[in-house]
């Protein structure tokens, strides 16, 4: 029909056009304790300073985070967001040393190490069976644990119940307070977890945990590390905002055959509002994994540092663009994962990428647990030797 004019597009229709083609950074920049002045829009925090562009965050730094490196988009209004959620939550827990069998050289030359990545539903999750029944890491051991059989467990919805966290303020940023009951014991969190079990811990609240008054508001959740090993190089990640605050947690132990390997415990968001949706043409997890990855690639430029990320990705499926685009960058990955690992879904996923190391994936050894040990997630579990 030559000539006949379309009927004009309504403005709804072309916002979603506009939104949908229209790109948002996802640039990354150490945001601090590292002075980045040289860097585009950012300031010294570590000084305390608050000039234009600064959003900082006591908790980014305090305490134990004295040590760990942070790395966060550059886009303003990210920081800004994550600023806002950023301080209703406690300081970085950061316990390096395990107490018991862990030296940088207990590794074996042809010992293995095991890689386990769980979401633990907010405390829900019984930690203590897990370790027990899935790692044959007995938490109520006296003495010295079992040498011969290291691991780190990538953690997500950890929590933390803490007077270091501070009573939520007027007008603070959270999430509806989670507060699952394990199956078999009372409530515990990450810090009380790594400490009645010996093992190194590295954890970074992400968001606070319910804004309850008193004593029972004062939680925080986000991601951890915990490891039967020495964590060394301590990383917090702060994604590009979405929905949520959300911060990788990145530490490396020596593995076997004593090389030095990387793990990062990573979540991402689910959903974002409509007006998030259009603004990023609905690419939030891809947006937030490409920040991942430029902050990662500031760490180690050459990708020569054998790593593992790990973590739950809040996909639908194991073909979403987020996980293909991941398989590119780790290329010694795993097959995408088709089991389900909360309900229908196969949100939770494991990638490796070998580097310039001899390090590889034990054949046969990728799995996903059995049993949710009280959590809404099921665990993604593999075995990492020298070749």
């Amino acid at each position: 029909m030559v000539g006949r004019r379309l009927p004009p597009l309504g403005a709804f229709t072309l916002v979603v056009i506009l939104c949908a083609s229209c790109t948002v950074s996802h640039r990354m920049q150490p945001v601090g304790p590292t002075d980045v002045r040289s860097q585009a829009g950012a300031v010294a925090m570590v000084e305390g300073t608050a000039e234009h562009g600064a959003y900082p965050c006591e908790a980014r730094r305090e305490g134990a985070g004295d040590g760990v490196r942070w790395f966060g988009p550059q886009r303003e209004p990210d920081r800004r967001a994550l600023a806002d959620w950023c301080s209703g939550v406690g300081p970085v827990e950061l316990r390096a040393q395990p107490a018991f069998g862990g030296s940088p050289s207990s590794q074996a030359p042809d010992s293995t190490f095991t890689v386990a990545t769980w979401n633990v539903h907010v405390g829900g999750g019984d930690l203590i069976g897990f370790l027990q029944g899935e790692l044959e890491y007995g938490c109520d051991a006296q003495g010295p644990r079992k040498r011969n059989r290291h691991f780190a467990l990538l953690v997500q919805e950890a929590h933390r119940a803490s007077s270091a966290v501070p009573e939520a303020s007027e007008g603070a940023v959270s999430r509806k307070r989670i507060a699952a009951t394990p199956p078999n014991g009372p409530r515990h969190d990450i810090v009380q977890i790594a400490e009645r079990c010996g093992l190194a811990l590295f954890y970074v609240p992400s968001m606070r945990n319910g804004l309850e008054p008193g004593e029972r508001g004062r939680e925080d959740r986000g991601s951890a590390i915990l490891s039967t090993l020495p964590l060394a190089d301590p990383i917090a990640i702060e994604v590009p905002f979405e929905a949520q605050r959300r911060v990788t947690v990145v530490a490396s132990v020596r593995g076997p055959g004593d090389t030095v390997l990387r793990l990062a415990s990573v979540h991402f968001d689910v959903a974002g509002n409509i007006l998030r949706v259009l603004g990023t043409g609905g690419s939030m997890r891809v947006r937030q994994n490409d920040g991942l990855t430029e902050a990662l690639d500031l760490v180690d430029p050459e990708r020569d540092t054998p790593i593992v990320v790990a973590g739950d990705l809040n996909t639908w499926s194991y073909r979403e663009t987020v996980v293909q685009r991941m398989l590119e960058t780790y290329p010694d990955s795993p097959p995408p994962g088709k089991e389900k690992t909360r309900g229908d879904w196969p949100p939770d996923h494991l990638f490796f990428r070998a580097g310039s190391s001899a390090l590889g994936l034990v054949e046969g050894s990728y799995r996903v647990a059995e049993d949710a040990f009280g959590s809404d997630h099921k665990a993604r579990l593999v075995i990492l030797s020298a070749r």
